[in-house]
């Protein structure tokens, strides 16, 4: 029988998600302050980040497990389908939470509405209601290219696919390099939003989460463990040059990157082994940690900067140790409003996947 699910991913996920908000937690300021609110977290300024790097590679992997054996139009909309039932209920509970506590900030709500369209339709032009959904709009992309390719399944393969944005994105990688080093002008044209959202900056980073799919699922080739090594490498490139070649900052980053997908390797190439380990409870909290990871991430951004301003009023941060109160209560109302978006997104998803029924009886 097939695996549909390990429990390292969700581990990983959950990793990924605390860099990213430990990195945005770092960088937030007060309107009425000079410097950071949170300084004792400089360490991950720069570095944290790094977690949407890893959850590119997760998506890879995923994706890859789903979508395998999946053929035809019928197939692909399936997939998109269930992706879509994935990602949206989250998003749109998320989205009004976020449009929310920018109105309470005192935001004009009417300038609120486009970036909140936007970002419940995944528009790949911004602005969008929260910093963080532009991953999201290069998550669709990835899924879209995934879909295109079950139509043609199997002339064409998720194996093409992977060697096919492992190319592209690694001579995009090149060029945007060399451009670093010489021309910073076309440097910083290469690196604007498009180049993210057409995966040619990111698509390393999916094409080497399939790889490490299709070698777990036996396909060990010459041609395809090379493939592997340079979807590697490239990934540590923008890794490093996305940090304009701080070697502090970038070090750590890929440090940081490499625990997770060392781990992610390790445990699935050995699930048996580490997953009979666990106990019921312990199955169920890091199922649950894997889910809460994606409302987490969601919301700790602009929900997670309003909080900041709002309970700074109250516990301003004169001191270590108010600051230290101010961080914790922060944290605690994230980690509190992505709990209601876990259990409130179940009630959104069940008409979603209602919709599904019909394909159901006459497939």
């Amino acid at each position: 029988m097939k695996k549909t699910h390990y429990y390292v991913i969700d581990l990983v996920r959950i990793y990924a998600a605390v860099l990213v908000l430990l990195y945005h937690f770092a960088t937030f300021e007060l309107p009425e302050a000079s410097g950071r609110v949170f300084p004792f977290l400089w360490r991950f300024d720069g570095v944290g980040d790094v977690g949407v790097e890893i959850f590119f590679v997760i998506s890879g992997f995923v994706i890859s497990m789903s979508a395998e054996g999946a053929r035809s139009l019928a197939g692909a909309l399936r997939f998109m389908h269930l992706r879509a039932v994935r990602i949206l209920p989250a998003l749109w509970i998320s989205s009004l939470i976020a449009f929310a506590a920018l109105a309470f900030a005192g935001e004009e709500i009417g300038s609120l509405v486009p970036p909140l369209i936007r970002s419940s339709v995944l528009s790949p032009v911004g602005p969008y209601i929260d910093g963080v959904v532009w991953s999201l709009v290069v998550e669709a992309v990835f899924y879209l290219m995934v879909g295109i390719t079950i139509v043609f399944a199997p002339r064409v393969s998720l194996e093409s696919l992977a060697k096919i944005l492992c190319a592209i994105s690694t001579l995009y990688l090149v060029v945007w390099s060399v451009a670093f080093l010489l021309d910073k002008e076309l440097f910083a044209a290469l690196s604007r939003f498009p180049s993210k959202v057409f995966l040619l900056r990111y698509g390393v980073f999916f094409a080497l989460g399939m790889l490490l799919w299709l070698r777990l699922r036996g396909s060990r080739s010459v041609t395809e463990n090379g493939l592997l090594l340079l979807a590697g490498f490239m990934c540590l490139v923008e890794i490093f040059v996305g940090r304009v070649f701080l070697w502090g900052t970038g070090t750590a980053a890929a440090l940081l990157w490499l625990t997770a997908v060392g781990l992610m390797v390790l445990c699935i190439t050995h699930s048996d082994r580490f997953e009979v380990q666990l106990s019921d409870l312990q199955r169920k909290t890091v199922r649950y940690l894997g889910s809460l990871s994606y409302a987490l991430y969601l919301n700790h951004y602009t929900f997670g900067g309003s909080i900041v301003q709002s309970l700074a009023t109250i516990l301003p941060p004169v001191s270590p140790a108010s600051m230290s109160l101010l961080f914790c209560a922060s944290i605690a109302c994230v980690l509190l409003i992505s709990c209601f978006v876990t259990s409130a997104e179940r009630l959104v998803k069940k008409p979603l996947m209602l919709l599904r029924e019909p394909q159901l009886r006459s497939s």
